[in-house]
C-alpha cells in the first residue's frame, strides 16, 4: 500500500474519532463546527448548541436577544451589556456590546491581558451608523460574534438586512455604501464588513485568535446599574461573571486606561489609551505587525523607541519616523491616521473615514514632547 493511501486512511480514522461529543458545564459540544440547519432551528432560549457547533445563516438562529429584530434593545438572561473606556474607531459607528457565558461558568481575572473566558463564551458587537453624528437616528449595519469554541475563538460577521430585520452570515465580507453628516460636513464612503479571514489580522495573539477589548484596564470604569453607580468589574463579579474574591480588594489599584476623549485626563494617558485600543493589538511583540518594532500597549511606562520615538516607519513607502518628538506634523503615526487609501492608512482595516479628533490628540501629544532631532540620532 503506498504512503499516500496510508495517510488518507489515517486522516479518515482521526476524523471519525473526532465526532465524539464532549460536555462543557451543561453545554453540548461538537468539536467540528459545520452548518447544521436542524440545530439552528432550536429556539428554546439561547441556542448554546448552535453557538458552539454551527455557523447558522441567520443571526436570530442563536436566539441571543429579547427582540431579534433589534439587537440593540437588550440581551436574554445569560448575557450582560458592557462598555469600554475607549473604543476602536470604525467610521463613527456606534457600538452596542454584549457578553454571554454558559450556565455555571465564570471568567478568570487577568491583570494586563484579555480576561480568560470559558469555552462557550460569546461576545457580540452591534455596529450602527448614524446618518448625522450629532443626532440619535442610526441604521444597524452589521453584528459581529466572537465565539469561544473548543478549538479556539472564531469570528462570524453578520450583515444586517433592514428589510427582514435580521443579520445574514457573510464570510466573504461586504462593502456597504453610506452617506453621513459629521460636524456639518457630508461624507460618502463604503463601510467594510470584514471577511471571515480578515478577522484574524487584528484578533491575533501569538498566532491564535483572541479578543481585543475586554481587558481590565478598559473595563475598569463606573457604570450606572438600576440608577446606581458601580464599578463595571465589581458588577461583573456581582452578576457571577467573575468569581467572588477574584478582584483586588481595592479596585482603584487595577490598571486604568482612560477615555481618550476625556480632556480632563492626562494628555499622555489619553494618547496611550487611543493607541492601545486602536493599534496595540497588532503593534506588540505577539501581534501581526510585530516586525514594525512598535510596541503600543498601554502598560509600557516609558515613551521611547519602542513606542515609536525616532523609530523609522518600517515598511511604509512614505518613510520618516513614527514619532518625531516635538513635531507632530511630520510624525508618521498621525500622518498615516489622516490617510484613507488602503496601502497607507492606519489602522489598515475597519475604517474609510479619518478620525480628526484622534489625529489632533496624537499630534498634540507629540508636540508636547521635548524636541529631538531623529535624523541625526539615526545617522
Amino acid at each position: 500500500m503506498n504512503i499516500f493511501l496510508i495517510l488518507l486512511l489515517t486522516i479518515g480514522l482521526l476524523a471519525c474519532g473526532s465526532e465524539s461529543k464532549e460536555v462543557a458545564g451543561e453545554i453540548f459540544i461538537d468539536p467540528n463546527p459545520s452548518e447544521n440547519n436542524e440545530v439552528c432551528e432550536n429556539n428554546d432560549g439561547i441556542n448554546w448548541q448552535a453557538l458552539l457547533t454551527t455557523q447558522c445563516q441567520q443571526l436570530s438562529d442563536y436566539n441571543l436577544f429579547t427582540d431579534s429584530t433589534d439587537p440593540r434593545s437588550g440581551q436574554r438572561i445569560g448575557g450582560i451589556t458592557y462598555q469600554l473606556n475607549s473604543q476602536l474607531f470604525t467610521d463613527h459607528a456606534r457600538k452596542y456590546r454584549y457578553v454571554f457565558m454558559p450556565p455555571n461558568t465564570q471568567a478568570t481575572f487577568v491583570d494586563s491581558e484579555v480576561l480568560d473566558f470559558p469555552v462557550g463564551s460569546v461576545f457580540v458587537k452591534v455596529f450602527a451608523l448614524p446618518e448625522d453624528t450629532g443626532k440619535p437616528e442610526e441604521n444597524i449595519i452589521e453584528v459581529r460574534l466572537m465565539i469561544h469554541r473548543p478549538s479556539g475563538w472564531v469570528g462570524l460577521p453578520y450583515v444586517w438586512d433592514s428589510q427582514v430585520l435580521d443579520g445574514h452570515l457573510d464570510l466573504n465580507g461586504e462593502s456597504v455604501p453610506f452617506t453621513m453628516l459629521h460636524k456639518g460636513e457630508e461624507y460618502q464612503s463604503f463601510y467594510a464588513v470584514p471577511t471571515y479571514g480578515s478577522c484574524r489580522n487584528c484578533h491575533q495573539y501569538d498566532g491564535s485568535m483572541t479578543l481585543i477589548g475586554p481587558k481590565a484596564r478598559l473595563l475598569n470604569k463606573q457604570i450606572i446599574v438600576a440608577g446606581e453607580s458601580v464599578n463595571q468589574l465589581v458588577y461583573w463579579q456581582q452578576e457571577g461573571f467573575l468569581p467572588e474574591g477574584s478582584l483586588p480588594s481595592n479596585v482603584v489599584g487595577i490598571e486604568y486606561a482612560p477615555d481618550w476623549r476625556d480632556e480632563t485626563e492626562n494628555l499622555t494617558d489619553r494618547a496611550k489609551a487611543y493607541l492601545d485600543i486602536n493599534c496595540a493589538h497588532c503593534h506588540r511583540p505577539e501581534g501581526s505587525a510585530s516586525l514594525s518594532g512598535l510596541k503600543m500597549e498601554f502598560g509600557r511606562k516609558d515613551i521611547d523607541y519602542d513606542h515609536g520615538v525616532c523609530n523609522s516607519a518600517h515598511g511604509w513607502r512614505g518613510g520618516g519616523f513614527d514619532i518625531w518628538p516635538g513635531d507632530g506634523e511630520i510624525s508618521s503615526i498621525p500622518l498615516r491616521m489622516t490617510l484613507s487609501g488602503a496601502p497607507d492608512r492606519m489602522p489598515p482595516l475597519g475604517r474609510s473615514l479619518v478620525d480628526d479628533d484622534a489625529v489632533k490628540l496624537i499630534r498634540q501629544w507629540i508636540d508636547s514632547m521635548p524636541y529631538k532631532e531623529c535624523a541625526e540620532q539615526n545617522n
